[in-house]
């Protein structure tokens, strides 16, 4: 979305040159300064596999859908596990996240000084080391993506990242944008969607992204509280308009955070009143009488939080995520109403998402979605049972994949589009190769555990076949199952180099760019 208004900068300079051009992506072993070691040496990771799970006979068709959407992608243990507890079994653990053992990834991720800190401690612990902030917070993304047991709270976490997008590289916004990860999207992101609205009108990261740190009383900013109802609640479609911007933004005035115009601890969201407009206003026909201060702005959150087209535009929004780009007009409504009875409570309409007739009434070409990189990317650490010891290096293939996590520009976030990631392969191609060719640093993957996984194929399978199992639960289309196979036969021997390619060959094909 383009800025309504001209953006105050502070004069002071504190990014160096890697991050504020934009367009050299630091290398691994980039020097940190004196907050902490080297970069590369953060970015070790080892985290135990599970053991191979048995030969699982019979595929459930529905387990296999249910993977596919509620995790960054399909694995042999995951398979294992949601055939040990059942659909709903497997649904509901999922969706009970705070009671799902992470230990492994909690470990890996105290390593990283940086995920705990308020503004105020990463401002003054990393003015001078600023990428620490950034890559850290990335690397973590990718950590829990890939090997975290809470996948669906992690696609979730993925989901309301884009809708309440803030750009990592935006200034400030480097400072704030750790805390509101944590505080905003990973707090709420299976919780309570009017809460994690009011976090985020709260989060220092947004209120600067969006201007409306500086939004006062005779000096309105219009950014945020255009986007808190074209993007975050109503829609592009929703019932408002340019007058109701305006009276949204003047709502608004004074909301801030510590540093702009007070001297408590920076980055700490505070209301100024002595910079607030208030007059009387009219938001979406409902009166706002005047001298209301702070509240003027509660009422308004409320008012939007439980609209009627936000519950709509949400729902349809998380519906296609979850589901399909074109989901059942019937699942919406019924999502629709959810939202509402429940006052925004996200897990019943995950759950109604997930459950397995809902993908029965979507058209059969219609009932895959487009891996985004950031899924390309996890979904094949996943399959191959990677243990990655250079997340950073994952990063900068994502760099070169145009998704690096938090760096999106714009405030409506990285596209859930085939029509956006389906325009450039070469790299998709490229990654499966490296990857598989043992040429991106730290993330070989080992013999041993692919021929492990490939003995867990159905019994009977061919070669590829078993190939398409570890990578798909066997869903690739026959006919890159045939191509994978045919290069297979036209080898002397099936060696462990011929093994990789013929995995690499299968993670190119046209049917695992879908799932």
């Amino acid at each position: 979305m383009p800025r309504t208004q001209a953006r105050m900068r502070p004069s002071h300079e504190f990014v160096h040159e890697a991050l504020r051009t934009r367009t050299d992506f630091p290398k691994p072993d980039l020097e940190r300064g004196a907050a902490g070691a080297a970069v590369g040496a953060s970015a070790s990771i080892s985290i135990p596999n599970a053991a191979p799970a048995p030969n699982f006979g019979a595929i459930n068709a529905d387990l296999l859908y249910l993977l596919r959407r509620a995790t960054n992608g399909f694995t042999v243990a995951d398979y294992q596990e949601a055939q040990t507890r059942g659909y709903q079994g497997w649904l509901d653990w999922q969706l009970d996240h705070q009671n799902v053992d992470d230990a492994e990834v909690d470990t890996a991720l105290a390593q990283y000084q940086t995920l705990d800190l308020t503004n105020k401690q990463l401002y003054e612990t990393y003015i001078n080391d600023p990428g620490a902030v950034v890559f850290e917070l990335q690397q973590a993304v990718l950590l829990r993506g890939i090997y975290s047991q809470k996948q669906l709270y992690e696609r979730m976490v993925e989901f309301w990242t884009d809708h309440f997008n803030i750009n990592q590289l935006d200034d400030f916004a480097l400072w704030f944008k750790t805390s509101d990860d944590r505080r905003v999207i990973r707090q709420h992101a299976l919780g309570n969607f009017p809460d994690m609205l009011r976090t985020s009108a709260r989060s220092a990261a947004m209120l600067w992204y969006l201007d409306n740190y500086a939004n006062t009383a005779g000096s309105v900013q219009e950014n945020w509280a255009r986007e808190l109802q074209e993007l975050h609640t109503l829609g592009v479609n929703g019932p408002y308009t340019e007058q109701d911007v305006v009276e949204v933004a003047r709502c608004f005035t004074g909301w801030t955070f510590h540093g702009v115009f007070t001297n408590g601890p920076f980055g700490k969201f505070t209301y100024v009143d002595a910079v607030h407009d208030q007059g009387a206003k009219v938001v979406l026909g409902q009166n706002i009488p005047a001298g209301g201060g702070m509240s003027d702005g509660e009422f308004v959150l409320d008012l939007l939080a439980m609209h009627p087209s936000t519950a709509e535009f949400i729902s349809t929004k998380m519906a296609r995520w979850l589901l399909a780009y074109e989901p059942p007009a019937s699942l919406v409504q019924r999502l629709t109403n959810i939202y509402l009875s429940t006052g925004g409570e996200i897990k019943p309409m995950v759950k109604e998402i997930l459950q397995p007739h809902n993908r029965e009434r979507v058209a059969p070409g219609q009932r895959r979605k487009f891996r985004r990189p950031w899924h390309l990317v996890t979904s094949l650490m996943r399959a191959t049972a990677i243990q990655s010891a250079n997340l950073l290096s994952l990063t900068t293939e994502l760099q070169t994949q145009s998704m690096v996590p938090y760096w999106w520009g714009t405030p409506d976030g990285y596209p859930d589009r085939v029509d956006i990631w389906g325009r450039n392969l070469l790299p998709r191609w490229d990654f499966a190769s490296r990857l598989l060719g043992r040429d991106i640093a730290g993330n070989e993957p080992v013999l041993g555990d692919l021929q492990a996984l490939l003995a867990t194929a159905p019994m009977g399978s061919t070669q590829a076949e078993a190939i398409s199992w570890i990578l798909t639960g066997g869903t690739l289309l026959q006919r890159d199952v045939d191509d994978v196979q045919a290069f297979l036969d036209s080898q002397p021997s099936v060696t462990g180099t011929v093994l990789r390619e013929a995995i690499a060959l299968a993670a190119s094909s046209p049917s695992f760019q879908y799932f």
